[in-house]
């Protein structure tokens, strides 16, 4: 276990040492070098009050301005998270973006972290101190990006790291180097079925970042072009098993705009507050609620008959070798032999046209058959989902009687927690022989549901029935495709049943108030006839 706390080792006792000695320093210089998470060393005496002052300023300066979130004392160079936020800070400060800080930007920056102006002729020796040691570091319109890390290289090994730290802490970082809380909101509030989608000020945003770093202009970033647009974040945040394969890429590697956004939703569907820290980390300007809106409830949409979203998430499940894996790669363009091995959840997104001219984002996301169970537990783990996707293999007669069980399991979830979602059967592997059993039985299943019947496909073959616009479809009408089981058959008659009750009842007091109300007229009349 790495610890992550400063340390200094202090050596009591000074005023008994024996001058012949070695010193702490001689002592304590391979132990350091070893460690190099220790900040300093120091020797101090607490009975003759020797250097005791000291031990607590060396404390409370490696806990204020700590080295090792900075500088890597073993390869004597800035820390790659340290580099990418002063690069960050570079690039704000660097007003008419000629890559270069020149004079009055340079002052700018000093009166914003420093409080004090710097005169004409600090500026100059600050420019000439880089130029001797590193001639790039400074040109013609003023300090570049390789001289500003320079000097706080300079200012981090000569002891003066308060310097460092003052400027990351005006910019908004903390001792992790990352943008404190108040500058990204941590959680979203939202109900369970409500999601977050990008807004278009934000999507007009990226797509000019995306033109920005498209620096040979095919129309696609490449890896290295990603990681240069994501080089003011902390590091890349695509590059986790989440979101590494879940966009289409060209031949290349390369990620076309389409990509590029789907990625962007991707994030923002799973991760809010995440999607909105990399925004401001590449340059965005605006706050949470310009960047983002949340959709209207799922629940609300199924009253309304339709929906307002954008963004579409689908669960995939079926059992083992039915083809989910193989239908996510599809629709990314590629081989099932080219998905990688993964730990986490497996994501697919892209856009898809349907046919009322729009676009609208696809999310498929795969629910390994191990995973249902514990998926299931979760009261509000269909609250997110806009359609429920089940394969099976239909050359495979067990392969259906598993994904029939799987159907029932969601259904009855949803049925039981008010998140009841569209539904589609897929009869996976069309191009081989087809089971009758399955085929008879799913399509049997389907109609005792109430869902539309199983949508044959072939991945092989690319004949995919235009699933995804079908998928897209039952999203868009969350009132309909909905199946029911037994259960909520039994359940949906019940409610019927005491509903026409409840309503002979009352239309028999109704009556009944009608009869009492009529004699009493008629007794008042007789009464007065009388």
């Amino acid at each position: 276990m790495q610890l992550k706390a400063p340390v200094i080792v202090v050596g009591c006792k000074l005023d008994l040492r024996d001058d012949q000695q070695n010193s702490l320093e001689q002592t304590m210089a391979p132990i350091m070098q070893a460690f190099r998470e220790i900040e300093t060393c120091i020797e101090c005496s607490a009975l003759r009050q020797i250097q005791v002052p000291e031990v607590f300023y060396y404390a409370q300066k490696a806990v204020l301005h700590p080295t090792a979130p900075l500088f890597d004392q073993e390869a004597q160079s800035l820390k790659p998270r340290c580099v990418r936020a002063l690069k960050r800070i570079f690039i704000l400060c660097d007003h008419d973006r000629d890559g270069a800080l020149s004079d009055v930007e340079l002052n700018d920056f000093q009166v914003r972290c420093f409080s004090a102006p710097l005169q004409p002729t600090e500026i100059s020796g600050v420019k000439r101190v880089v130029q001797e040691k590193m001639p790039e570091g400074v040109n013609d319109s003023g300090l570049t990006l390789t001289g500003f890390l320079f000097l706080h290289a300079l200012f981090i090994e000569k002891g003066r790291l308060e310097t460092t730290w003052t400027v990351l802490r005006k910019f908004g970082y903390d001792n992790e180097i990352k943008l404190r809380d108040e500058f990204i909101p941590t959680s979203v509030k939202r109900a369970p079925d409500q999601t977050v989608e990008l807004t278009n000020e934000v999507i007009d945003y990226l797509k000019g970042i995306f033109n920005m770093f498209d620096i040979d202009n095919d129309e696609a970033l490449l890896p290295s072009e990603l990681d240069d647009l994501f080089s003011t974040a902390p590091e890349n945040p695509w590059t986790s098993d989440l979101y590494k394969d879940s966009a289409e890429r060209n031949v290349l590697g390369g990620l076309s705009l389409e990509g590029f956004l789907s990625k962007w939703a991707l994030m923002t569907l799973l991760d809010p507050a995440n999607s909105f820290a990399n925004l401001v980390y590449v340059g965005y300007s605006g706050d949470f609620n310009s960047a983002f809106t949340i959709t209207r409830k799922r629940r609300v949409d199924r009253k309304k008959q339709q929906t307002q979203r954008n963004v579409f998430q689908c669960y995939v499940f079926g059992p083992k070798g039915s083809g989910k894996t193989a239908l996510l790669q599809s629709f990314l363009g590629r081989q099932p032999s080219d998905a990688l091995p993964t730990n986490s959840d497996r994501f697919a997104a892209n856009t898809v046209e349907p046919s009322d001219g729009t676009r609208k984002t696809l999310v498929l996301r795969e629910i390994p058959e191990g995973d249902v169970r514990s998926l299931l537990n979760n009261k509000e783990s269909l609250a997110p989902c806009d359609a429920a996707v089940f394969v099976y293999d239909s050359c495979d007669e067990f392969s259906w009687q598993r994904a029939r069980d799987l159907l029932v399991q969601v259904a009855s979830h949803g049925e039981n927690t008010g998140y009841e979602v569209p539904c589609l059967i897929v009869a996976a592997k069309d191009d081989l022989d087809q089971s009758p059993v399955a085929l008879q039985e799913s399509t049997r299943v389907s109609q005792d549901m109430g869902i539309e019947t199983p949508i044959p496909i072939s991945v092989k073959l690319k004949d995919l029935n235009n699933i995804f616009c079908r998928i897209v479809h039952a999203a868009q009408r969350p009132h309909l495709s909905i199946p029911e089981t037994e259960a909520g058959k039994t359940r949906r008659q019940y409610r019927q049943l005491l509903n026409r009750s409840l309503m002979v009842v009352s239309v028999g007091a109704a009556i009944g108030v009608v009869g009492v109300a009529a004699y009493r007229v008629y007794a008042a009349r007789r009464n007065s006839s009388s």
